[in-house]
């Protein structure tokens, strides 16, 4: 069973804000999971706007 684009959106909007999943569904699991590796990975190497050349 593939996850419907909106069940999709409801768990990046639950991972997003950092509410727990709540679901023993492994195919969601692992949808939240990617979602929080990727958004920690952003976390790690964004780039914090325009360096200043003074």
């Amino acid at each position: 069973m593939t996850l419907t684009s909106h069940r999709q959106h409801k768990i990046y909007l639950a991972a997003t804000m950092g509410y727990g999943l709540g679901s023993d569904d492994p195919e969601e699991i692992a949808y939240y999971k990617k979602v929080k590796e990727e958004i920690n990975k952003d976390k790690e190497n964004r780039s914090l706007g325009i360096p200043r050349e003074d």
